[in-house]
């Protein structure tokens, strides 16, 4: 079956944002960035709570009278600001990878694409051409090690930093041709259908 369609930037970004909960590289430093900005929280919260709270009569009393007891109010208090902002902590990667990206190849000429995509019975033919040049990459069915997708677009991994973006609904392919090609992707790749 082939297939032309047009790849735009926003495409490409569906693929970086993708990708980011795949790589092994994305996941290590989403490890480390989330637990380096907890303890920034934590400690932030915790020089603050030890500096203010002494200045209430409560807590005032409580520090003159057992320093243990009150370390330990002012960790258990320190530790709330980052269970608050556990969901945000969790997203900073994300947003300034993405945001970093965007800045990066925002004046890329390889975008839009006109990309023709032939499936055939061993593989995917992929032909990309832009300003500066024309790409062609043949992935055979069995290099494909993963698919993702969104609401929007299959991701087909077949390195790790490399996937073929296939829409899901191509504008030039009325309605049965575009779940033909969706069911002759799934049959390649021993999926179920996908229920859009």
């Amino acid at each position: 079956m082939d297939t032309k369609y047009q790849l735009t930037f926003e495409d490409f970004m569906a693929l970086q944002k993708d990708s980011l909960k795949r790589i092994e590289h994305h996941q290590a430093r989403y490890n480390i960035t989330t637990i380096a900005l907890a303890m920034m929280v934590f400690l932030f919260g915790f020089i603050v709570l030890h500096i203010v709270l002494p200045m209430s009569l409560y807590f005032y009393t409580l520090y003159l009278n057992s320093e243990n007891i009150f370390k330990i109010i002012v960790v258990c208090l320190a530790l709330i600001p980052v269970i608050l902002l556990k969901s945000f902590i969790g997203k900073y990667y994300d947003f300034v990878t993405l945001r970093k990206l965007k800045s990066a190849y925002k004046n890329d000429k390889r975008w839009p694409r006109d990309v023709t995509l032939h499936l055939h019975e061993t593989g995917i033919h992929v032909n990309s051409s832009y300003v500066s040049g024309i790409k062609k990459t043949d992935v055979a069915w069995e290099s494909i090690k993963v698919v993702g997708e969104d609401d929007h677009h299959f991701f087909l991994y077949y390195e790790t930093n490399e996937a073929i973006i296939v829409p899901k609904m191509i504008p030039a392919l009325n309605e049965s041709e575009n779940r033909i090609l969706h069911d002759l992707i799934n049959q390649h790749l021993n999926r179920h259908v996908v229920n859009e």
